[in-house]
């Protein structure tokens, strides 16, 4: 893959780097080339550009101290935290990296209101372990135990899971400005006022401004904390499976469930996915194993035969008497849609899968072997969510459209139901060889255009700002109003300027 060197002029970048060891030190400033490599792209075959250099913030003042020098001098500055397989937050633009993930404390945990305030270095792994002996606990979200948690669910589609009519985990945010100005939202809003005032709503009598830092990639402020919802783990948590031989009627299904508030999330699992984490989960290699074949050689679309097409896992807390009526609506509400009930086969046939849902929907501990799976490649993210009944349909269009294009590798996918936006997630995943040139622009090429017909087709919407298409100059008014927001936070257009909100500067 290739590597562009920074577009920044490299005075200004030399200046940068002494303005900034001048403040900061050179302990959380580097311009080491190995260390700049390592934050030019992703895990993605996407082009990769090398920043001119890295800091290391430990404070909010030394994130203020970063954004005053770089708006002083106008160098772009694209904020990471933990780094992820994200697309929009490679440093197109060059210039600063701020990697915020050494920001790591957890300030409070408040289990009187149920929500911590956590920096935005703190990875789920430590947070659940934080959690755990208070008997609370948080959405997990579909990433793994290193990933920082506040950047996971500021990007809608991680830990949004919820049928209860919670809008997202973040109560509130603490965001520096490009001219180092600190903002609060939501009823800490009054803190630099009512020093008492706490993160206990995410609004009061002033507009609810979260949404303008939600999913919108370091483009108008670095997040440095935030709190987020905690749960309490209640008496009881448990996972009821269920096997469906069709896609639609496991849709249907998730949408009875959770709109009926009998469960908190609720996944369904493609058989190529469940096939692959069973494997990976037990240990072994997926090339030498003996589900390739039916893995890699089967169209996705078809039914398999010796499996169901598709497994539903609903996540379920409360008293043991709640859970075990809740269980046997589902029952019958699964029986009524051709569905089964499947743990104690899943158990006997996929211990693996078993043991990994076990693991994310009843012990609520991140795992590491979903992550394996990029073992097989570049795992190319195609994400869209629609509504219920044009989501079927982009299923089977999706994976006859992404494998007969040549991403054959693994094409598969999870889905969820997002009720509270009336909404269904589908995550297509196919992997790409990392050596091979052609097949990454090949991947890039079928990626844009399955967003763009399944925006025309189906009404479907990309769930994040993924740095790969100008989604901004498609949204008529509202993309107006953005660049008017962008244009107003950050004149100087240094935060994030790769993802090209407006063009001014760079």
């Amino acid at each position: 893959m290739k590597v562009f060197s920074s577009p920044v002029d490299s005075k200004l970048a030399e200046d940068a780097y002494l303005k900034l060891v001048d403040e900061l030190g050179d302990e959380k400033v580097t311009r080491n080339r190995t260390i700049l490599f390592s934050y030019s792209g992703t895990a993605l075959p996407i082009p990769k550009t090398m920043p001119d250099v890295v800091v290391r913030p430990e404070s909010v003042e030394d994130v203020q101290t970063v954004l005053r020098i770089a708006n002083q001098l106008i160098i772009p500055v694209t904020p990471v935290a933990s780094g992820t397989l994200e697309p929009s937050i490679i440093p197109k633009a060059g210039g600063i990296v701020l990697d915020t993930y050494a920001m790591d404390r957890i300030r409070e945990i408040n289990t009187d209101s149920g929500y911590a305030v956590i920096e935005p270095g703190v990875p789920m792994g430590k947070f659940t372990r934080a959690l755990a002996p208070h008997n609370f606990r948080a959405a997990l979200g579909s990433f793994p135990p290193g990933n920082s948690v506040l950047l996971n669910y500021t990007l809608r589609g991680h830990g949004t899971h919820r049928s209860n009519g919670i809008d997202s985990e973040i109560l509130g945010l603490e965001v520096v400005l490009p001219d180092g100005t600190v903002v609060e939202t939501g009823s800490k809003a009054f803190s630099q006022t009512y020093p008492e005032s706490t993160w206990h709503s995410p609004w009061g009598p002033l507009p609810d401004l979260r949404g303008i830092f939600m999913n919108a990639c370091g483009t108008l402020g670095v997040i440095t904390g935030g709190a987020v919802r905690i749960y309490d783990r209640n008496e009881m948590q448990d996972a009821p499976l269920y096997a469906f031989n069709s896609y639609g009627d496991a849709v249907d299904f998730m949408v009875k469930i959770s709109r009926a508030n009998l469960v908190e999330h609720v996944t369904t699992w493609h058989w190529g996915l469940y096939t692959i984490i069973n494997t990976l989960e037990a240990g072994e290699e997926m090339e030498t194993s003996d589900e390739y074949t039916i893995v890699f050689l089967v169209e996705p679309w078809q039914d398999p035969g010796d499996r169901p097409y598709c497994v539903v896992i609903p996540v379920m807390t409360g008293f043991k008497e709640d859970l075990e009526t809740h269980t046997k609506i589902m029952d019958r509400l699964a029986k009524e849609r051709g569905g089964r009930p499947f743990n104690q086969e899943c158990q006997e046939r996929f211990p693996g899968a078993w043991r990994y849902w076990n693991n994310y929907a009843i012990k609520h501990e991140p795992c590491i072997a979903f992550m394996r799976g990029f073992a097989l490649g570049y795992g190319f993210m195609h994400i869209l969510y629609a509504e219920p009944k044009k989501v079927v349909e982009l299923e089977k269009f999706g994976l006859e459209y992404i494998y007969t294009r040549g991403l054959q590798y693994g094409t598969t996918y999870y889905s969820h139901c997002l009720d509270q936006g009336r909404t269904i997630f589908l995550r297509i995943t196919p992997f790409v060889d990392p050596a091979d040139e052609a097949e990454h622009q090949n991947a890039l090429d079928i990626y844009k255009s399955y967003v763009e017909e399944g925006m025309k087709r189906y009404g479907a919407t990309p769930i994040r700002y993924d740095g790969l298409v100008n989604y901004v100059d498609k949204a008529g008014g509202f993309g107006k109003l953005m660049k008017m927001i962008k244009q107003a936070i950050d004149p100087n257009n240094i935060l994030n300027p790769g993802l090209r909100i407006y063009d001014q500067g760079w």
